[in-house]
C-alpha cells in the first residue's frame, strides 16, 4: 500500500512538472525578418496584467537562440478581499529552427505546469504575429503542440552554461506598487 502511494504521488508530479515545448511556423517571411521579430518581442515584453521588473535577454544568432530569464509581479485584488501580491519568474529559450518555412520553438528553461508555459509560448508568438503583421485569424503562424517526454528535461547548472553575447547593460523597469 505504501509503495502505491509513491508511485501515485510521483505520477501526479510527472503529470504537472512535465516539460513541453511550443512551436510555430511563420511561412512567407524571410529568416531575418523572423529573427529580428524574435528579438524585439524578447526585448520588449508586453503584459497587459502584470509589470515587468527584470527582462535578461540574450541573443546567439549563429545557434538562433534566444534566452530570456523574466520577472513579473502584479497585484490581484478581488471583490471583497485584500489584494494579493502574485510573482512569477520564467526561464526559457526560444530556438530558431532553420526550416522552409522558419520555424520557432519555445522551451520553458524550469519546472512549470504545462498549461503556464502554453500561456507564455501563446503570448510570445501573439506577439510575434503581430509585429510580423499577421491577422489573428489568419493560418499562418499556426501554432503546434509538442509534448516532450519527461525525461528529456534539461537541468541547467548556470555555472556550466555558456552564454554569448552577454549584455552590458540590462533593461530594467521599476514600479512602485506600493506608491512611496
Amino acid at each position: 500500500m505504501h509503495s502505491l502511494r509513491i508511485m501515485l504521488v510521483l505520477s501526479v508530479g510527472l503529470l504537472f512538472a512535465g516539460c513541453s515545448s511550443r512551436t510555430a511556423t511563420f511561412p512567407g517571411f524571410s529568416d531575418p525578418e523572423v529573427w529580428n521579430a524574435m528579438v524585439t518581442v524578447a526585448k520588449n515584453p508586453e503584459y497587459k496584467d502584470w509589470f515587468v521588473f527584470e527582462n535578461e535577454v540574450w541573443t546567439n544568432r549563429p545557434s538562433g537562440e534566444i534566452e530570456i530569464h523574466r520577472f513579473l509581479r502584479r497585484d490581484l485584488v478581488r471583490v471583497g478581499q485584500d489584494p494579493q501580491r502574485q510573482e512569477e519568474r520564467w526561464n526559457f529559450r526560444v530556438t530558431f529552427e532553420h526550416t522552409d518555412p522558419p520555424t520557432l520553438k519555445f522551451t520553458a528553461r524550469q519546472v512549470k505546469i504545462p498549461g503556464h508555459l502554453w500561456r507564455e509560448a501563446d503570448r510570445y508568438f501573439a506577439d510575434m504575429r503581430n509585429i510580423l503583421g499577421i491577422e489573428a485569424d489568419s493560418e499562418s503562424g499556426e501554432v503546434e503542440i509538442i509534448d516532450l517526454e519527461v525525461a528529456e528535461i534539461e537541468e541547467v547548472d548556470p555555472a556550466d552554461d555558456e552564454v554569448s553575447d552577454v549584455p552590458v547593460e540590462v533593461d530594467v523597469e521599476l514600479i512602485d506598487l506600493d506608491g512611496r
